[in-house]
């Protein structure tokens, strides 16, 4: 429970604001009324007007800038004026002074638990001064009880009334702000979300403009050839540019990840088939490396499209940022209840100074936009992802997966048997 008066978020500013000036008019219109009907025996009633009015434009004018500090001081000249009328009009013996349960309910609203303890005792102790006054020889204009026992027994009752109020609205308002905190915390979280989504989104946009450049330029390039070796090695250029660009739409498609909150669909995945397909999708584009797999038949908790996303991802990693030629191992091993997945290429390494943005989507400096994505995919599936560094020197990525029983029906192998878990080289 909060131990201190809360700040009241814009959207509470706003409506109380509303609420004052619509209270003030309220106040105005009863005077009105009560002026007709008593004549100029109310006059001490038009005292509260300058007061509300000028309380709610300070209100209107400093509440963006100082938001508690003005609700409070509105919330203390409504409990004035509304104690003063109270006192003017009815006094202690005729329960007028459950007006002060407005002030008690707005303060819980909008300044939390303590500031619903707080009104209410102000607003208690407002309701038993005008008994001394009374009993002074200050009496009230209207309603006024003569017999100190008539008036305690109607003032014991409003002021067990105030204190039911405020005990209600300091329980729901602490409710109250409790979701006002959580949907703050949710829109601040979407926001990230969006921000860093958009920002991969135009990483990615850059990536797939060099693809395009190389698909017009082959264009243009066949377009001239006469050689029928020469049109079937621009050929080989496009199929491996369309196999780049399909790579990168597959990423952009899997951005939206980064967008919304998805419930993966886990199941028992086959490890080796993930690998295996992943291999297939690189084609062309592997096949200056090469890759040396041993993934025995594990089965892991996961989804199959995430999980072969977070292995093509990893070996595009060994494509895009090794040079040609740099050999690459895949390996998987059963450790406890876990299977590690680990893609380590001997290439120039990460520097040490960009680790830690590696799975960074806010990051100004960071490696690649498939990066991000393994992390959240793997996020989803329960899984973790890590670098460390190679032992040749280069980097290998670590993807821990959940141990599924071997036992446990897989859609993979539904599809046919993977190749041998033995050691093989493409």
């Amino acid at each position: 429970m909060a131990q201190a008066l809360l700040t009241p978020d814009e959207v509470l500013l706003r409506r109380f604001g509303l609420v004052r000036a619509v209270g003030s008019i309220a106040y105005l219109i009863a005077v009105i009324v009560l002026w007709v009907i008593y004549g100029t025996a109310v006059w001490p009633l038009l005292v509260g007007l300058p007061v509300l009015l000028i309380a709610t434009a300070w209100y209107f004018r400093s509440s963006p800038r100082a938001p508690r500090a003005t609700t409070v001081g509105s919330l203390l000249a409504d409990l004035v004026v509304l104690a003063a009328a109270a006192a003017v009009v009815g006094g202690t013996g005729s329960g007028t002074v459950l007006v002060q349960t407005i002030v008690i309910v707005s303060a819980g609203i909008l300044l939390g638990p303590v500031g619903a303890r707080l009104f209410t005792g102000l607003a208690v102790a407002a309701a038993l001064t005008p008994l001394g006054f009374e009993e002074l020889g200050l009496e009230p204009l209207f309603l006024h009880r003569p017999d100190l026992g008539d008036r305690a027994v109607v003032l014991a009752i409003s002021i067990g009334v105030l204190l039911a109020v405020g005990f209600l609205t300091d329980i729901y308002a602490s409710r109250l702000h409790e979701l006002i905190d959580r949907a703050g915390a949710e829109a601040a979280r979407v926001k990230r979300r969006g921000r860093r989504r958009r920002r991969l989104v135009r990483r990615a946009s850059d990536d797939v403009r060099p693809v395009l450049h190389e698909v017009e330029e082959a264009a243009d390039a066949l377009a001239q050839a006469d050689a029928a070796e020469e049109r079937e090695r621009i050929a080989g250029r496009l199929r491996i540019a369309a196999a780049t660009l399909d790579a990168e739409v597959g990423r952009l498609a899997d951005l939206g990840v980064l967008g919304t909150e998805q419930d993966a669909r886990l199941e028992p995945v086959a490890l080796e088939a993930v690998v295996v397909d992943a291999l297939a999708a690189l084609g062309p584009r592997l096949a200056e490396h090469p890759v040396t797999v041993d993934v025995p038949p594990l089965k892991v908790v996961g989804d199959r499209r995430a999980a072969r996303r977070v292995a093509l991802l990893l070996l595009e990693n060994v494509v895009e940022h090794t040079p040609p030629g740099t050999p690459a191992r895949v390996h998987a091993v059963a450790w406890g209840a876990h299977a590690v997945l680990a893609v380590t290429d001997e290439g120039p390494g990460i520097a040490a100074t960009q680790r830690d943005e590696l799975f960074d989507p806010d990051s100004a400096t960071g490696a690649h936009v498939g990066l991000p994505l393994v992390a959240e995919l793997c996020r989803q599936m329960g899984a973790t992802c890590r670098h460390e560094p190679a032992p040749s020197g280069g980097a290998r990525f670590l993807v821990t997966f959940k141990l599924a029983p071997s036992s446990a029906p897989s859609a993979d192998e539904d599809a046919g048997p993977a190749p041998s878990g033995a050691a093989r080289e493409r």
